[in-house]
């Protein structure tokens, strides 16, 4: 049967106040006392979990503790991670040659896995570092007697005629269990001598705590004085960064007012500018409005005149009618050849008046030339056809109207028929057709009794 070798809690806290001591001697780094005693306590409450978290910060920020770090290693053996506290022991042992007990809690954890062999080597360097260590002393001793247990029980099992090893084994087994009460006995007295030295007033001793005090309180000393300045350092970051934010934004405050007040003045001189342009737009209506109604009224006047003249020159002079005329009247199939080119001329001069109104755009001349009986070709009514035609006629630009190839047929008393090639143009728009006009006679003069275009 394998015989396990533990260290109890009061054997570890033993070897951590010893290695302690040992520690402070070989110049490494001396934890802060108060982490220790809290790391210690959450060991003692079982509170692993918490202890390993504790242990775990302050080693991150202290690396070269070794107290905090052997605390660490007892974690992880009361944790079962027997890998991990080897790890951390051998650590040790490498970095502190001169501190048995990271060795022996090594050797503990070998024996505990059943490499023996590795334990004995362990426990070996652990005495051959401090040959006063007792502990290891001990362990060793039980392990060689563990290590006989087995190979004796081996051999009886290969041989069992071998009588005189039962005695031995039988010897043996009685001494493993007494050895591991008394070690166990032994290991508490250790403790209360291994704690005695920390607390003993030997001048060495003393001037270790006062020289351990002194570089405490310098190490907070140093601490303080790092934060006060850091302190400081913020306070004058951030005073730096408050009078940059202001200039920021008194530079911004600046731009802003910069950039409204350049668009404010844009919007004026547009406003202006749209203004004089409206104005000048007006004024320039204005002059083509009067000058168009001049240019109209001198058109009609012109169109007057020239109806005027037609009808003068139409009208036949006045003298007594001789025999044959008087009989010539008495004959109403019959019209006279000069009588047919007055007509003719009387017509003509319609037609032209006609035209003149419509380049004019004077739509009162233009449908004075028209019937009372017209009646539009596309069957709406006259009033209608007035409306289409000012829409289509008001407002465009310069009309043209030219005809050619004019006749007048069918000429009677009252009726008569012109036909006509027109040739309309108004800016861009340009369009030919060929049209009739029925001519009709009311009240002596000649008017416009309807009008269709395509012959």
């Amino acid at each position: 049967m394998r015989q396990q070798f533990k260290l109890s809690m009061a054997a570890r806290l033993m070897a951590l106040v010893v290695g302690a001591c040992a520690v402070y001697g070989s110049g490494a780094a001396w934890a802060d006392q108060v982490v220790v005693d809290e790391i210690s306590g959450l060991l003692e409450q079982g509170r692993l979990e918490q202890a390993a978290k504790r242990a775990d910060a302050y080693v991150k920020s202290n690396p070269g503790d070794v107290q905090v770090r052997f605390l660490q290693g007892v974690i992880a053996t009361e944790q079962g991670s027997n890998a991990k506290a080897i790890d951390i022991f051998t650590a040790i042992s490498r970095e502190y040659p001169q501190l048995p007990e990271p060795f022996n809690n090594l050797a503990v954890l070998y024996a505990a896995q059943g490499e023996e062999r590795k334990a004995v080597e362990v426990l070996e360097s652990a005495i051959r570092t401090n040959p006063s260590y007792a502990t290891a002393h001990e362990n060793l001793g039980d392990l060689y007697a563990r290590m006989a247990s087995e190979a004796y029980t081996k051999a009886l099992q290969l041989d069992d005629s071998r009588k005189a090893l039962q005695p031995k084994l039988s010897m043996i087994t009685q001494i493993v269990p007494l050895q591991d009460g008394a070690g166990a006995a032994r290991t508490n007295e250790a403790v209360q001598v291994a704690q005695m030295p920390a607390q003993a007033q030997t001048p060495a001793h003393l001037r270790q705590t006062q020289a351990r005090e002194a570089a405490q309180e310098e190490q907070q000393r140093l601490a303080q004085q790092k934060q006060e300045q850091e302190q400081a350092r913020q306070l004058r970051l951030e005073a730096e960064q408050a009078a940059q934010r202001q200039l920021a934004d008194k530079a911004a405050a600046d731009k802003a007012a910069a950039d409204k007040a350049a668009a404010d003045k844009v919007a004026t001189e547009k406003a202006l500018a749209e203004k004089a342009a409206a104005e000048q737009a007006a004024l320039a209506q204005a002059t083509a409005d009067k000058a168009a109604a001049e240019q109209a009224a001198a058109d009609k006047l012109v169109a007057q005149q020239r109806l005027d003249d037609a009808k003068k020159a139409a009208e036949p002079a006045k003298a007594e009618p001789s025999a044959p005329q008087a009989q010539a009247a008495t004959k109403p199939a019959e019209r006279p050849a000069n009588s047919t080119a007055s007509a003719v001329a009387d017509i003509n001069a319609v037609v032209k008046a006609w035209t003149t109104a419509w380049e004019a755009q004077d739509m009162p001349a233009y449908f004075a030339v028209y019937s009372a009986d017209f009646k539009p070709a596309d069957g709406s009514t006259v009033a209608q056809w007035k409306a289409q035609r000012t829409e289509r006629t008001v407002g465009r630009p310069k009309i043209t109207v030219q005809l050619r190839n004019l006749k007048v047929t069918g000429v009677s008393n009252d009726a008569a028929t012109v036909r006509f090639h027109q040739t309309y143009t108004a800016g861009g728009f340009r369009a030919a057709t060929q049209k009739t006009l029925t001519m009709k006679k009311e009240g002596g003069q000649w008017r416009i009794a309807s009008e269709r275009t395509g012959g």
